[in-house]
Parts: C-alpha cells; structure tokens; sequence
C-alpha cells in the first residue's frame, strides 16, 4: 500500500457518520461480535487499516467491546482465530498473550461470518441510514453509545424488524416502511390511542400476526364501526335525490 494511500486512511479512521455507529453496534444483539458476551461498545475494524485489504468504510466494520479491540491489535479475525487456537493447543508457545475461552474461540469465525451479513443486509442498512442519516453525528464515542441506546429502545417496541415490512410507496430519500413509517402512506393521518401497557402489547402481536402496521389494524377496525354509525344515521333531506 503506498504511504499516500496509508496517510488518507489513517486521516479518515473513525469518521464514520452516526448512522454506520447505529447500524453496526446493534447488530448481534448489541454484543461484542468477539467475545460474545460484552457489549458492544466501538466499531472494529475487521482487516487492519495497516493491512492491504484494510478500509475505513461500513463493510469493513464489526461491533466490539473495547477489551477485544485492544486485543486483537493488528490482526484480522481469521489470524487472530488462529493464535488463539494454538495457544489454546500449545499454551507455553506464546501464540497470544491474550486469549478468549476456547469455547468462545471456536465460534468466532461463523460469528463474524454472521455479523458481517446482518450489515451487509441492504434493506436494513437503507433503514439505519434514512433514520439517523440526518443526525450530526456527535464528537464523544460515549455520546454515541447514548443514540445506540435510543435507538435500541425504539426497535423494542416493533414486533420484528421494522426493515423487513413493506414499504407504503417508493421513495429515494426517506423511510417508508409501513411498521415505522406507515404514516407516509397516502390520505393518513396520526392519531393517538390509549391503552393500558398490556392492550398495546397484544394489539403488536395482533399486528405482527395479521402481518399489518399498527396503524393499518387500528384503521381495519375502526372502519366497521364507522360504516355501522353512518348507517344508523337519519338522512338528511338535503340530500335526497331531486331536493332543490
């Protein structure tokens, strides 16, 4: 790699916008893709910057807490994988001075293979963007985590993940996903319904069931009743056929 090139990546290394921060530290479940335990706390850079398939862009990033990523220093998954198998192997070798539990060690390369996935998955990397796309991306890493947190709290409320429902319509700049977003869908309009913290749980599984955007039920049934109060009204002579 010339050193004009290893210059502008190591100048661009931890500028990623808020929205790659979001997208990348909820992904298994929040958790260190390495250790499988900790959460996740900063963006990893899977192949080293100092290595020659190194990049400082999304697909190139993992969830880890800051113990792995002090850990693994320079290596990529694959070679640090194998350090750790031979220390495990031949402990007094000195393969890695510091190790994960072997029972966490066999299981990384088919973790990261699974991370590395779930954010490469189109329609959820679009949704991440188009959410938090917009938001000044914050100075403090701790300032960070605090929007993951957020973030991680509002995913809470939706029966799946909002990405996989279907959008209202098409459009190139924001979300239209009707289990988020469903208020984009033509003619709508918001309304606030109250219900005890136990209704609103079974009206979500009710929309998850019926494969529907909370909004779209509520309308569903409300509709009849509307229907059964207009027909129940008297009719108004102005109206009528042939009324001058």
């Amino acid at each position: 790699m010339a050193a004009a090139e290893k210059a502008v990546l190591s100048r661009d290394r931890g500028n990623q916008s808020l929205w790659v921060w979001v997208m990348v530290l909820t992904v298994h479940g929040g958790r260190c893709v390495y250790c499988d335990e900790r959460p996740s706390e900063t963006l990893e850079h899977e192949a080293p910057l100092a290595s020659e398939a190194g990049r400082d862009i999304w697909w190139n990033l993992v969830p880890v807490c800051d113990r792995c990523n002090g850990w693994k220093k320079a290596k990529n998954a694959a070679e640090w994988w194998r350090d750790m198998t031979l220390h495990h192997a031949m402990p007094k070798e000195g393969f890695a001075r510091n190790a994960l539990p072997l029972h966490v060690v066999k299981g990384l390369k088919d973790r990261v293979t699974q991370v590395q996935r779930e954010i490469q998955d189109v329609a959820r990397r679009t949704w991440f963007e188009r959410h938090y796309g917009r938001e000044r991306t914050p100075r403090l890493r701790r300032e960070k985590r605090e929007v993951v947190k957020r973030c991680v709290e509002e995913l809470k409320r939706y029966p799946y993940p909002p990405w996989e429902s279907p959008e209202a319509r098409h459009s190139e700049n924001h979300c239209m996903r009707v289990l988020c977003c469903g208020y984009h869908q033509k003619d709508t309009t918001i309304e606030y319904v109250t219900l005890p913290k136990s209704d609103r749980k079974d009206l979500e599984r009710m929309a998850y069931a019926k494969g529907l955007w909370i909004g779209d039920l509520l309308g569903s049934l409300v509709r009849p009743a509307l229907e059964e109060w207009r027909q129940s009204q008297p009719v108004d002579d102005g109206d009528a056929v042939g009324a001058p």
